[in-house]
């Protein structure tokens, strides 16, 4: 009798060694599919976010194109005389779970050289018999996702 007593102890210690590995790997299982999904998750955010900036550069592309002459030169413009630069912070666009995402737009215009002495050039009525203007309307976009900063640019030649 004493032998069945004797196997019985060794039975209930390997039925809680078993329950622990049973447990262990459980967790580890658990603990690598969380991570599985973090990384999947922050890809696309990374991928949402690329999308809302390619979407703000491109309304920023078609104000540039769209915006009348007067508001381009005037004094109101939303793109500064270069050198001067307008800065201002802008909201991209908002992730699910309605995080606002942020980034700074930099707007700027340049003469073209040969535009007259009043549209910012330096040419003659010889060089540019038309009065012709031109103006490279130029907005750099910079956000930053987790620790990288990104920047998108777009520049648009108006001419009249």
């Amino acid at each position: 009798m004493r032998l069945f007593r004797h196997r019985r102890r060794r039975e209930r210690g390997s039925a809680l060694i078993e329950i622990s590995m049973s447990y262990a790997t459980l967790v580890i299982v658990a603990l690598l599919t969380l991570k599985a999904s973090v990384n999947a998750t922050s890809g696309q955010a990374w991928t949402v976010k690329q999308a809302m900036s390619d979407a703000f550069v491109t309304r920023e592309t078609a104000m540039a194109s769209r915006v009348p002459f007067e508001v381009l030169t005037g004094s109101s413009s939303p793109w500064a005389l270069s050198p001067s630069v307008s800065t201002s912070t802008v909201a991209i666009g908002k992730l699910p779970g309605g995080q606002i995402v942020t980034g700074t737009i930099h707007r700027t215009r340049i003469p073209d050289p040969n535009n007259l002495p009043s549209a910012g050039g330096t040419g003659t009525s010889t060089t540019n018999p038309g009065s012709t203007e031109a103006w490279k309307v130029q907005s750099i976009l910079s956000y930053s996702i987790g620790s990288r900063t990104y920047m998108k640019s777009r520049t648009v030649l108006r001419i009249r």
